[in-house]
């Protein structure tokens, strides 16, 4: 849940320094893009620093799980094929 919060932080982030600078101010959609995605990114490393730790452990708990389910599954059909032979 972490990681989908600081996720929609992140691009509700873009989104307003985006939509301030191309329609505010008229600017290039392209300088306004990236000044929308260096703005977001350092806003949400400085303050939002324990939201970003808590994304980032939940993904990797969420992969490494995914590969030891994915090693015991090998495993096991491994095994029922040795078994049935």
């Amino acid at each position: 849940m972490q990681f989908l919060k600081f996720t929609l932080l992140r691009l509700a982030l873009f989104a307003a320094v985006f939509a301030a600078l191309y329609w505010g101010l008229g600017w290039n959609l392209w300088i306004c893009a990236l000044i929308g995605l260096v703005v977001a990114f350092a806003v949400s490393y400085l303050f939002f620093n324990r939201l970003r730790l808590a994304a980032s452990q939940e993904l990797a708990a969420r992969m490494s799980g995914d590969r030891r389910a994915r090693r015991n599954r090998i495993a096991d059909e491994d095994a029922a094929a040795e078994d049935r032979d």
